[in-house]
């Protein structure tokens, strides 16, 4: 794959990467709304969990498709640092979901959830560092 069509992946991954965060969030954050009781009368854990698994099905084809493209010369370590990230907000999220019980949520593996989700969000931001391309 050459250099610009890649970039041009990657650029369109990073923004499908920011709905599925956005997705997460919110239904991280509705959950957190069910816990206290701040909530509708048609959201509950196990709905919620229903919803959450859906999306991280899909989440999932994302990580596939991502792991396939092929990264240019200078690419590599970052496309290797990009893939685990991913896959380390999908271990987040996965452990989140976890928590999710169809009658209460286990805080604590909740919020290990969240901070393994955020961790891999790190890892990503810092895999731009990671990017060597040969001076012209």
């Amino acid at each position: 794959m050459q250099t610009d069509q890649y970039v041009q992946c990657v650029n369109q991954e990073l923004e499908r990467l920011l709905v599925f965060e956005t997705v997460f969030k919110e239904y991280f954050h509705t959950c957190r709304n069910i816990e206290k009781g701040n909530c509708y009368a048609s959201e509950s854990f196990e709905r919620l969990h229903l919803y959450l698994s859906k999306n991280i099905l899909r989440y999932n084809r994302f990580v596939d498709q991502c792991a396939k493209v092929p990264a240019p010369q200078g690419y590599e370590e970052f496309n290797r640092r990009l893939i685990e990230g991913l896959k380390g907000i999908r271990n987040g999220v996965l452990m989140a979901l976890m928590a999710i019980e169809p009658d209460r949520l286990d805080a604590s593996l909740f919020n290990a959830g969240v901070n393994t989700q955020q961790q891999a969000r790190d890892a990503i931001d810092a895999a731009f560092s990671h990017i060597q391309v040969a001076a012209s």
